[in-house]
């Protein structure tokens, strides 16, 4: 009798643990930006959920309501959508550090020429060469309500990275980088990362999959110590037809 009553109790704490987790992304599916962001879209709840966890979600191994919430508010602040190449998440690399918040150039550009005041940008190159590439690419933002236009110059031999992209682009990435850094202090844009700003996104995944084969619960845990419940396409689906 006394198994018989720990199999319940196995059972019971493993309903208990399931519930919780459905709560919580039933939740999410209850946020207000969540909802705004599924109007703007123009897609089904379910096809928008289905849509995230491929495009913006997808670097992440597990993802919480804090992930959710602040991906979607960066992507309807900044004007972008999360269901494209414009914006998404990133580990952080820490197992208690929150993912990042990534802009694409897609992102950045859209974001710059979708601001009122964008008057026009220019570029300027080094006549010094640093294996065949400028050795600086300098930007040069105008806005209509500014006399003075903003300049940034980015020094290749401090910003190129190791990715494939900056080994067969490496012109590309530097006047990227040059134009990203420029809108930054242009339009004083804060609180997100450009993909290449702090290492290359092919090291940020390498990153987490590391994270992931050391400690299986890397990413188990919130920067306020709250445990992550893992969220996937079938769980979200499952809470959908649950939400009342």
């Amino acid at each position: 009798m006394a198994r018989k009553s720990k199999i319940t109790d196995d059972q019971c704490n493993t309903t208990a643990t399931e519930l919780v987790e459905q709560s919580a992304h039933q939740r999410a599916m209850q946020l207000p930006v969540f909802k705004r962001s599924v109007e703007r879209s123009g897609m089904s709840e379910e096809s928008f959920v289905e849509a995230l966890v491929q495009t913006s979600l997808s670097p992440l191994i597990v993802w919480t309501q804090f992930d959710l919430e602040r991906l979607l508010l960066a992507a309807e602040s900044n004007g972008l959508s999360p269901l494209g190449r414009e914006i998404f998440l990133v580990p952080s690399g820490g197992a208690l550090e929150p993912a990042k918040v990534v802009i694409g150039v897609d992102g950045w550009s859209r974001i710059i020429n979708t601001h009122k005041q964008f008057a026009g940008m220019c570029f300027k190159e080094s006549d010094e060469l640093t294996d065949g590439v400028p050795s600086w690419i300098e930007c040069t933002m105008h806005r209509w309500d500014r006399r003075v236009a903003t300049s940034v110059r980015e020094h290749l031999v401090e910003v190129r990275g190791l990715s494939a992209s900056w080994i067969t682009h490496p012109r590309r990435m530097l006047r990227h980088r040059a134009m990203v850094q420029c809108a930054r202090l242009a339009f004083g844009l804060t609180g997100v990362f450009d993909a290449d700003e702090q290492a290359p996104m092919e090291d940020l995944l390498q990153l987490g999959a590391e994270g992931q084969n050391r400690n299986p619960n890397w990413r188990s845990y919130d920067s306020r110590g709250k445990k992550r419940f893992p969220t996937g396409t079938a769980e979200i689906k499952q809470s959908l037809m649950n939400v009342v």
